[in-house]
């Protein structure tokens, strides 16, 4: 085989698991698969309509990124997000939020302003649904909208990829408190108008007293998980 046609070869099987990956990945982003949920090799070929190795290797870049667990005899599980990892993705989000919120309302022109209540709306009207993924990312869109107005590209990547740990290993099912929903909304409006009075000082508090209410709900929704997986235990063994 020639050299040209190897790379060649090389690149259309990296291009393949590439693709591969990020089809599983938006399968969990999607509620398709859940938190707690096994991955099997066969079913996410047949699905995705590729052979085993790409999917083998796309699980095996998600172990390695801390979104799927992996068990010699049990196989890939999507991992769902713990108390320790939520505090301190949380803890990390005040830090940068609250220094983009700072720089954001420095640079704040009514066109951006507009932006960022487009989609405190967008979250706005999701709040009265049944709790689900996609508000988790309307919620998403605001705060990146906010790092983006800060004109600092790491800061917003940095947050992306602390949301998307977030984001994939919450589970929406069931025990979240559904009026967090509409006290979040308010909380966003109150940040809109700190950022367009151009308070920088209030805007700062508000989006820090913000992220820790999400913060402490999350680890109650996270405990209450607990409680009931360790009920489930103890019935078992009775």
């Amino acid at each position: 085989m020639s050299h040209a046609l190897h790379q060649v070869k090389t690149r259309a099987a990296e291009n393949l698991s590439a693709r591969v990956y990020n089809q599983i990945k938006n399968l969990i982003l999607c509620n398709e698969v859940m938190p707690g949920q096994k991955l099997h090799h066969q079913q996410l070929s047949e699905r995705l309509g590729v052979s085993r190795t790409p999917v083998r290797e796309a699980l095996t870049r998600l172990v390695q990124e801390g979104y799927v667990s992996f068990l010699p005899n049990r196989g890939f599980t999507c991992k769902e997000i713990r108390m320790q990892e939520a505090e301190e993705l949380y803890d990390l989000r005040e830090a940068m939020e609250a220094f983009a919120v700072e720089k954001a309302t420095a640079n704040l022109t009514d066109a951006a302003l507009e932006e960022l209540r487009h989609k405190m709306d967008r979250y706005g009207e999701d709040v009265h649904k049944r709790f689900s993924r996609e508000r988790l990312v309307y919620d998403q869109d605001v705060h990146l909208e906010i790092a983006q107005l800060a004109g600092n590209a790491t800061l917003k990547n940095s947050l992306i990829h602390v949301f998307e740990r977030i984001v994939l290993k919450r589970r929406t099912d069931g025990l979240y408190d559904p009026a967090r929903g509409v006290a979040a909304h308010q909380e966003h409006l109150k940040l809109l108008e700190a950022m367009e009075r151009r308070d920088i000082e209030e805007a700062v508090r508000v989006i820090r007293a913000h992220i820790q209410e999400g913060k402490s709900n999350t680890l109650s929704d996270l405990r209450q998980r607990q409680a009931i997986r360790e009920l489930r235990v103890a019935e078992t063994i009775d």
